[in-house]
């Protein structure tokens, strides 16, 4: 099949490619999908990985390997749709937030703007650099697994390693319930669920001085990294009112 028509929508050759191979396979191994595409199985996952993100694939876990399969062309439309509604909702929600960092310049903040899957892989591994006794986490919905599923596997391994105590408030929605039951471990973590019935593409870390908004457009992802101990205390004490509020 010709992959020109899914190049317009958005895939690359590739990416293209393998969605087309999974079409004709069905649920496939990593390993089976490099070798019908022709493409270095230490490539695939990069491939896969925004398959996942696009919605044009899933996985499954069976005896402890993923098989992954495509996602029926004819819900790929709905996706679409859905998508223009998240940004939409995630662009209400950033925008009283981003009015808040006006200026801060001016009252020496340190502000820096990280984008795409690199950026938020970055700021995480500053996590992991900084080593923090504990962080806090809320607003999300576990789209960042959803997001980048291999890398978020492989963070929060070591973070348990290096026992970085997580407390984290879902929203309540389905995907942060997947998300606590089939993701990453979570373990020295403590995980409640706000009364938020709606999925959210914002999140915020804080720990020690450090604020990190997460914006998880799928499309463009950004992270707003703030450091400043008078904004971290602010954000702090918000997350201690909610804390009190949500339920295990």
């Amino acid at each position: 099949m010709d992959t020109f028509q899914l190049e317009k929508i958005g895939l690359k050759k590739k990416e293209a490619g393998v969605y087309v191979a999974l079409l004709k396979r069905g649920e496939s191994l990593a390993n089976q999908l490099a070798k019908e595409t022709k493409i270095l199985r230490t490539s695939i996952y990069d491939y896969l990985d925004v398959l996942l993100d696009r919605g044009f694939a899933s996985y499954v876990v069976k005896s402890g390997k993923k098989y992954f399969q495509a996602v029926d062309p004819r819900k790929i439309l709905d996706k679409f749709e859905e998508q223009k509604e998240r940004e939409r909702l995630a662009l209400r929600e950033i925008v009283p937030k981003l009015s808040d960092l006006q200026n801060m310049g001016k009252r020496n903040v340190g502000v820096e703007v990280f984008e795409g899957k690199e950026g938020i892989k970055t700021v995480l591994f500053r996590v992991l650099r900084d080593n923090p006794k504990e962080a806090l986490v809320y607003g999300s919905s576990g789209v960042a697994h959803k997001l980048l599923p291999f890398f978020m596997e492989h963070f929060h391994k070591q973070r348990v390693k290096q026992k970085i105590k997580f407390k984290i408030m879902y929203n309540k929605v389905p995907e942060a319930k997947e998300r606590v039951k089939e993701g990453p471990s979570l373990k020295h973590s403590e995980v409640k669920f706000l009364p938020i019935e709606e999925t959210s593409l914002t999140g915020n870390l804080i720990y020690d001085n450090n604020v990190m908004i997460f914006i998880l457009n799928p499309e463009v992802p950004l992270v707003i990294c703030i450091e400043s101990a008078e904004i971290t205390k602010s954000y702090r004490n918000n997350f201690e009112i909610l804390w009190k509020v949500a339920k295990k």
